[in-house]
């Protein structure tokens, strides 16, 4: 290897001495060659240097890059969540303020009905005070009753003169009730009659509630807001195993049905 790189140094001499270049050119050429690789050399590390430092941050802010576009992601998808949230609270408040509004009617409703409690109470207060009569809520509704022991002899449907006076009374005060319709209904013990006119409490119980509407409607009363129930042993108040409670058994009460507006509402399906 030696003896190759001497010849072609010898070579290389030779032949600028063949061509006439003198050594010291050659010398300077030479040098000239090698400070030109050194700068090629050094401009290209600088290169590569640089080119790796830009594939460093390129790659960095690729990187960046994702992440900004995974939050990115993530905060649409956050504010698709808010905005059904949103809209969900808006339906919310919406049926809320419904509810407040139905419990604001309810409210109305129910004051106007202790008002006219109170007011059915004291225009019988005297009736009350005798014993004639009752006034109370039964199933949520306000009901009139009276003793059949007032009205009616034992067994018997017509009405006794002192049980026409009361019903005259009570005809009186109801027919001021505007916009209420009554039902009449007419009520037994559970001991069983059977006469030639009434073969079970069934027809007793509902000839007297028929005999007590037409009185009334014959009195002031509209027919057309008067209907007449028979209940017989059914629908009793007290024990029957009693004298008192079949006493208190045998009645004809007298209801005042709710109006439209009182009924609770039937939610939309």
């Amino acid at each position: 290897m030696i003896m190759r790189s001497w010849l072609s140094a010898v070579l290389a001499s030779t032949l600028v001495v063949a061509c006439g270049v003198p050594q010291e050119k050659h010398d300077e050429a030479l040098n000239t060659i090698k400070k030109l690789k050194a700068e090629l050399s050094a401009e290209r590390k600088a290169w590569d240097e640089t080119r790796a430092e830009f594939d460093t941050k390129n790659n960095a802010l690729t990187q960046e890059n994702k992440v900004m576009k995974h939050k990115l992601v993530g905060l649409g998808q956050d504010l698709s969540k808010m905005q059904t949230e949103a809209g969900q609270m808006v339906q919310n408040l919406s049926a809320k303020e419904k509810q407040i509004v139905e419990l604001q009617k309810a409210q109305e409703a129910a004051r106007k009905r202790a008002a006219m409690y109170q007011k059915l109470v004291a225009s019988f207060q005297k009736m009350i005070d005798s014993g004639k009569l009752k006034v109370g809520i039964r199933n949520g509704r306000m009901v009139v009753q009276l003793s059949d022991k007032i009205l009616f002899d034992s067994g018997k449907a017509k009405l006794k003169k002192e049980g026409s006076a009361a019903l005259l009374d009570i005809a009186n005060v109801l027919k001021s009730i505007a916009n209420r319709n009554f039902q009449v209904a007419g009520h037994t013990d559970n001991i069983p009659i059977k006469t030639r006119r009434f073969k079970s409490n069934w027809e007793l119980s509902t000839a007297r509630a028929v005999q007590v509407v037409k009185f009334m409607a014959s009195n002031g009363m509209d027919p057309k807001r008067i209907s007449a129930a028979g209940y017989a042993e059914n629908d009793p108040v007290a024990d029957n195993a009693a004298d008192e409670g079949r006493k208190q058994n045998r009645r004809i009460e007298i209801t005042l049905m709710p109006s439209i507006d009182e009924l609770p509402k039937i939610p939309k399906t």
